[in-house]
C-alpha cells in the first residue's frame, strides 16, 4: 500500500495571502503521486528535503534537526488524525524559505516521521498549510515543478472552504480536503466491501504521524468535480469520521496540474 500521511490539528492561524505574480518555482520530485521538494531553509539553516503536503495543516520537522538548529520548543498541542491522537511540541516564530518563496512567523511540530520514513527515509519535513495558505501555487505533477505566484489558468475555476484551516472542495462524493500527501482517494464513515488482500499494493493499516489504524477498501461511485468526472474505483474506506465537515481526502495525484489561489478562494484542476 502506498502509505497515506495526513494531519489534523484543530489550530486557528491568521494568515497574509501573497497574491502578487509569479516569482518563482522549484523542481519536484513526485513519489507515488506526492510531491516532495529539495531546497528549503529553517531559520537559514538547511537546505532539507520536505513533502510538500496540502491534507496537513501544520508543518512538520525532524526532531533532530530541530534540536540541530536550536528549535525550542514554544509549544505544545495534542495532534490528531484518523489513526490516533499524540502530544507533540512545537517552535513558533519561525522563518521558511524555498527558493523565493518565503513566510515568517511559521509554526513547526517536532516528530520523527516515522510513517513517511516507511516510503521516503530521505525526507526531513513536512509542509504543509501554515506555508503554502500563504500563496497562491501551482503544483505541476506531470512537470514536476512547484510554481509560486498567481497565474491566469484555463479550466474550470472549483471554489473551496476551509476546514480545519485545509482547502476542502465539493465532489460527488462529499466535501473532500485536498491533499497531496494521500496515495490514494478516501473516505470516512464507510465501512469496506472488497477484501483488503486484493488490489495489488494495497495493505489493510492506514499509517500517520498519531498512530496506526486497520482500513479497508470500498467499490465508490465516480468521482464529480463540476460536473466533470474525474475517477472510478476502489477508495480507502475508514469507518471513522475523524473530523466535522470532511467526509474524505482528495489525492492530488489524480491530476496532472492543480492551481490552488489562496487569494480568491478556487482551485484548477487540470
Amino acid at each position: 500500500m502506498t502509505r497515506i500521511n495526513h494531519t489534523f490539528l484543530f489550530l486557528i492561524c491568521s494568515l497574509i495571502i501573497s497574491a502578487t505574480g509569479l516569482f518563482g518555482g522549484v523542481k519536484l520530485q513526485v513519489r507515488d503521486g506526492r510531491p516532495i521538494v529539495d531546497g528549503v531553509f529553517v531559520n537559514g539553516h538547511g537546505p532539507y528535503r520536505f513533502l510538500v503536503d496540502t491534507g496537513s495543516n501544520v508543518n512538520l520537522i525532524e526532531t533532530g534537526i530541530a534540536k540541530k538548529i536550536g528549535m525550542n520548543t514554544t509549544f505544545q498541542v495534542e495532534l490528531a488524525s484518523a489513526a490516533g491522537k499524540v502530544p507533540a511540541s512545537g517552535s513558533d516564530g519561525n522563518e521558511v524559505s524555498l527558493d523565493s518563496a518565503k513566510a515568517d512567523e511559521q509554526k513547526f511540530l517536532f516528530s520523527e516521521l516515522a510513517a513517511i520514513h516507511n516510503a521516503s527515509p530521505d525526507v526531513q519535513g513536512v509542509l504543509g498549510e501554515w506555508f503554502l495558505s500563504r500563496f497562491d501555487y501551482t503544483l505541476d505533477l506531470k512537470g514536476k515543478r512547484l510554481e509560486f505566484g498567481k497565474q491566469d489558468r484555463s479550466g474550470a475555476r472549483v471554489p473551496y472552504k476551509i476546514v480545519n484551516a485545509r482547502p476542502v472542495v465539493s465532489t460527488s462524493l462529499g466535501d473532500l480536503a485536498l491533499d497531496s500527501g494521500a496515495g490514494r482517494l478516501t473516505l470516512f464513515g464507510v465501512r469496506s466491501d472488497v477484501r483488503s488482500d486484493v488490489g495489488g499494493d494495497f495493505k489493510s493499516e492506514l499509517r500517520t504521524v498519531a498512530g496506526t489504524q486497520k482500513i479497508g477498501l470500498v467499490s465508490s461511485k465516480p468521482l464529480v468535480i463540476d460536473g466533470r468526472k474525474i475517477w472510478d474505483g476502489d477508495a480507502v474506506a475508514i469507518p471513522s469520521r475523524p473530523e466535522p465537515g470532511v467526509d474524505g481526502l482528495l489525492p492530488l495525484g489524480l491530476f496532472k496540474t492543480v492551481y490552488v489561489c489562496n487569494s480568491e478562494g478556487y482551485v484548477v484542476f487540470e
